[in-house]
């Protein structure tokens, strides 16, 4: 070995060739569960409905969103293919915004928004005690699947802090109880 290549420690390239086979078989692992019916049916569907523009890569993830319940890695690839955005840029914008999921949620998802309003207000203590109860914390599910708990900078609900969303309804003065309450009601429906 010359040069920079005598200099680097061997045991960094093993590590690095460990990451990228197990990231790589977990990406074939995941693409042998999506069919090419699926991928498709998706492309199919964005081209009836999104133009090839990089503005709509936010209305595209919200349409892949709203049939899925989150964001697969396979979906964002398409929608990258599509719009002709490079999957790393899509990925960016997935992960920029609370309200996209890139995993898959559990039944309910619980937002709490932790702005400056709703804390001042009490939402990190809700917060708090959500994560308590739950015995989860932000960005996990609990183990039965019932309830992801996350957290966004702010619901523009500063008026009626703190906030809360549980699935698609957004709740202000919300409390401990109130937020119990939507739950019992939710399963029992």
């Amino acid at each position: 070995m010359r040069g920079r290549e005598a200099d680097r420690p061997a045991c960094r390239d093993v590590e690095a060739n460990l990451y990228f086979s197990f990231y790589d078989s977990q990406r074939i692992l995941l693409r042998s569960r999506v069919t090419s019916a699926d991928q498709k049916g998706l492309r199919a569907v964005l081209r009836e409905k999104f133009p090839r523009d990089h503005g709509q890569l936010l209305p595209a993830l919200h349409f892949v969103q709203h049939e899925y319940r989150h964001l697969p890695d396979w979906a964002m690839e398409v929608v990258g293919w599509h719009l002709g955005i490079p999957a790393s840029e899509v990925y960016g914008a997935a992960t920029s915004y609370t309200e996209l999921l890139t995993v898959q949620p559990g039944r309910h998802v619980v937002q709490v928004c932790t702005g400056i309003s709703c804390s001042i207000n009490g939402g990190g203590r809700l917060l708090d005690s959500l994560q308590s109860s739950l015995g989860i914390g932000p960005g996990e599910t609990t183990p039965d699947g019932r309830v992801t708990l996350s957290e966004t900078a702010c619901a523009f609900m500063c008026g009626v802090a703190p906030a809360i969303r549980l699935d698609h309804e957004w709740q202000g003065r919300a409390t401990v109880e109130s937020v119990n309450r939507l739950l019992r009601d939710v399963d029992e429906a």
